[in-house]
């Protein structure tokens, strides 16, 4: 464990109560930030939240030569006009994955990206393959080696072309959006990922002059060059939406989230009714009441089923339901009753974090680091845990200790601020007794 790392302490069983305002979408505003490097001119993002992943971002624009000023809390203005240099600090670029979004920027400003092959959450082998595949369908050579990838961009550009994605990769969507946004030309991605940052993103590229049709689709067409300054505010982000969900869930509270009503999630909410929970729409707000019984109705439910009597639960691409929040639906499955067997196919140690949910007396049997079924509902009864690397992993052992009355020590819960600068004053409001050592 390194000398940064976190412990909390919580105390669970209190039902939480009260009204929060989710955090923006940070998969968004860490490849919205980049997007900077396309024009000499101002960007303004509003909405955006000081976590790690989000201050490391700055500095790494900073140390290319870029000017970030905070306008209050939570706006920030960046101005690239004296970039001057196509290379992402290699110290802060290996610490997270979302450093691979200045390859776009870079590549259509100076014609060349050089980045540290990055890290992030530790989330099976998560190659570069996606971007190397998008960019080299592109036109573009990649020389990886040293720890290093550089991106190089022919002299004669290919300036109208159409490409089939391997993957419906959402940060090699982005990359060709930042690319194409700053290049001559008219260029076509079909297969794309179209996750609600990626929607976001194409929304600001179009604010800041670029061409772009198929917004929301997986067959996109962006175009661009010369763009200008603009100013853009944040969509909420859909998981932390989703752990607030199953907060009230897991611990029979209710929870009023403002601003939660929005179009893209109406599909993971319809997910969660089925395990019984009461969530209404009201305007732009979503009401959690978790005084409910939580059970899977196999007969009326429509859930999908893996064999006669035992309902599954798998992750799909946008707009299927979303893998991020896969981990939460674990410990609200921990607490529903009957089985269910959950599969992330999408990472080969996706689900690790089971371990530590048993640990805490939950009833999960591991068919294999992708697999698992869950038997519920368990008496979670706190322990001493280490969470995996990974964001959503803490955050469903968190979730889990919030539920019954126990003591759980979570170590490494540090991770978790780089999504969620304000994670534990916002549960501590809602009720929740935490302290951090």
């Amino acid at each position: 464990m390194d000398s940064t790392s976190q412990t909390a302490i919580v105390c669970g069983g209190n039902p939480l109560f009260g009204v929060v305002t989710p955090i923006p979408n940070k998969n968004f505003i860490v490849a919205a930030l980049p997007a900077s490097i396309l024009t000499d001119k101002d960007v303004t993002y509003k909405n955006v939240p000081r976590s790690t992943d989000v201050l490391m971002i700055l500095e790494m624009i900073t140390l290319l030569g870029g000017v970030c000023t905070w306008l209050g809390d939570s706006s920030v203005t960046v101005n690239c006009s004296k970039v001057n240099s196509y290379t992402v600090d290699k110290v802060l670029g290996n610490k997270i994955r979302a450093s691979l979004l200045f390859v776009g920027p870079l590549l259509a400003r100076f014609g060349k990206a050089k980045i540290p092959v990055p890290g992030g959450c530790v989330l099976g082998r998560r190659s570069i393959s996606a971007h190397i595949d998008v960019f080299s369908k592109l036109g573009i050579k990649i020389d990886v080696q040293n720890d290093f990838a550089t991106f190089t961009r022919p002299k004669k550009i290919i300036k109208n072309i159409k490409i089939w994605q391997n993957e419906a990769s959402p940060t090699a969507t982005e990359n060709f959006e930042l690319y194409c946004a700053g290049t001559s030309g008219e260029f076509q991605l079909t297969d794309a990922a179209c996750e609600p940052h990626a929607g976001d993103l194409l929304d600001l590229l179009l604010a800041m002059g670029a061409k772009i049709s198929g917004r929301g689709s997986n067959k996109i067409t962006v175009g661009g060059g010369n763009l200008k300054g603009a100013t853009f505010t944040s969509s909420p982000d859909f998981v932390d939406i989703g752990g607030f969900i199953v907060a009230a869930a897991v611990t029979k509270g209710k929870i009023t989230i403002k601003g939660g009503n929005i179009p893209y999630v109406a599909g993971m909410i319809d997910w969660f009714t089925k395990f019984g929970i009461k969530i209404t729409a009201i305007n732009k707000d979503l009401i959690v009441d978790g005084v409910c019984e939580l059970k899977i109705d196999l007969v009326n439910s429509g859930f999908p089923m893996a064999g006669e009597n035992l309902p599954k639960f798998i992750p799909r691409p946008w707009p299927g339901f979303p893998v991020d929040v896969l981990p939460p639906i674990v410990t609200l499955a921990c607490k529903t009753s009957g089985n269910l067997l959950v599969n992330n196919w999408m990472y080969e140690t996706g689900m690790e974090y089971c371990h530590a949910l048993n640990t805490m007396g939950a009833k999960i049997r591991i068919l294999d680091s992708q697999k698992v079924i869950v038997s519920g509902p368990c008496k979670f009864t706190g322990g001493e845990v280490t969470t995996p690397d990974v964001i959503q992993a803490c955050k469903t052992i968190f979730l889990a200790s919030l539920a019954d009355t126990a003591t759980t020590t979570i170590h490494g819960f540090n991770i978790l601020k780089r999504r969620y600068p304000d994670i534990v004053s916002t549960y501590k409001n809602l009720g929740a007794e935490i302290k951090i050592l």
